[in-house]
């Protein structure tokens, strides 16, 4: 999920960025003509709008306008584009029923601004005031984003202040809609490097979102999806202080999964996996502190699929998640009438009550118990017995 998160802020600074180019180059064309105020429709048959559009493949009706407001020391600049749409591969990337930008821009930094463009093409960003973008509605396709990219730069003193705010917005993958957001964030924005310093994300789940995509964020899970399964998920993710030294990222919110079904590539000790069917999941976040309830059936090869239907397993504690892509877990594990049958070996079977601790994040600490009821193609039949364990989900020094 955080990755989705990352690669939404990079699509919102790339159209931030094509907004200003706008602003500073009709500013200085326009600004000896404002007096009280001047409202003009952004012509796009205009050369240098022309070629803006083609350079960042961008498209908007051509009833969109800016409006120059004059004031004593400053012209207020305000830009409106209506049905907005930014493409990527020949298909629509992103678009929105209109967005807006709002800056101004003192009558000595515009004269400074149009000097040194004219002189070296470049735009001297301090000399810009804080810039407000505001997207309606937007719909976004994450199909593309993967071919964004954001190069590591050096800090740059050279900067604008620049909020981007976008209200009830549509995010699909390709033709798949998974649900809706908005978003809230303020950074300083220099040529080549965007320091974001305060961000507020909410996403709530389409409802026919699939549970494979709740899958894919796990390496070992090779499938979680079930023909009558239903997932919902509404979350926030904010940082009010992310330049901190300090880990102030906060997430909160609920999921809920019904009637899934997951397989895993392996277990943890070495069984042969056997599918969790009729999953159903319950998180609650608050404050980074979720806490997780879990039931399930695990599959029994030797019984009939239809006389499998009550749960008969649980996993319920908490997951810490200060670290967002390191979560803290500390939970138990219960289960009655549990199949096993070893890896290398499924002759080698049996029937188990077990509970188990696990706790940790990288490298995960079990501990448990097992209550052997049946054991088949053993040399010694296996008895009740406790153990402990670790399980590496990811090395310590994994990027």
């Amino acid at each position: 999920m955080n990755s989705l998160i990352n690669k939404i802020l990079k699509t919102f600074l790339s159209i931030a960025l094509t907004f200003l180019l706008f602003i500073v180059i009709i500013s200085i064309s326009l600004y000896v003509y404002i007096g009280k105020g001047l409202e003009l429709e952004i012509n796009k048959s205009n050369p240098t709008i022309a070629s803006l559009s083609d350079q960042y493949n961008i498209d908007f009706d051509s009833s969109s306008t800016i409006n120059l407001i004059a004031n004593t020391n400053k012209i207020d600049v305000y830009l409106l584009f209506k049905d907005i749409t930014i493409n990527k591969n020949n298909d629509t990337f992103i678009n929105a029923n209109n967005a807006s930008l709002r800056t101004s821009l003192s009558y000595t930094n515009i004269i400074l601004l149009g000097n040194n463009f004219l002189n070296t093409e470049r735009i001297l960003y301090s000399l810009i005031d804080s810039v407000n973008v505001h997207l309606k509605e937007p719909v976004l396709n994450i199909k593309y984003l993967d071919s964004i990219t954001n190069g590591e730069t050096l800090k740059d003193n050279d900067f604008f202040p620049l909020s981007i705010n976008a209200d009830n917005g549509i995010i699909f993958d390709g033709d798949k809609e998974i649900g809706k957001f908005s978003i809230s964030l303020d950074m300083n924005q220099s040529n080549n490097r965007s320091d974001i310093q305060r961000y507020s994300l909410d996403l709530q789940s389409h409802k026919d979102f699939p549970a494979y995509y709740i899958g894919r964020l796990f390496e070992e899970v090779s499938l979680l999806e079930d023909k009558n399964e239903s997932v919902y998920f509404d979350i926030n993710i904010n940082d009010p202080a992310v330049s901190s030294d300090e880990n102030t990222q906060v997430l909160n919110g609920i999921l809920k999964v019904r009637d899934t079904k997951m397989d895993l590539i392996k277990f943890p000790v070495n069984l042969k996996p056997e599918s969790i069917r009729n999953l159903s999941l319950d998180l609650n976040i608050i404050n980074n502190i979720g806490q997780v309830n879990l039931l399930g059936s695990v599959t029994n090869p030797k019984i009939r699929l239809k006389l499998q239907k009550k749960p008969n397993l649980q996993i319920s504690g908490t997951i810490n998640f200060e670290e967002i892509l390191e979560p803290y877990l500390d939970l138990t594990v219960n289960g009655t009438d549990i199949y096993f049958a070893m890896l290398e070996n499924n002759n080698l079977n049996g029937i188990t009550d077990l509970r188990v601790s696990i706790s940790g994040k990288n490298v995960l600490d079990l501990a448990g118990e097992l209550n052997i009821k049946k054991s088949n193609g053993f040399l010694v039949p296996l008895t009740n017995s406790t153990f402990e364990t670790k399980h590496i989900i990811k090395k310590e020094n994994d990027e």
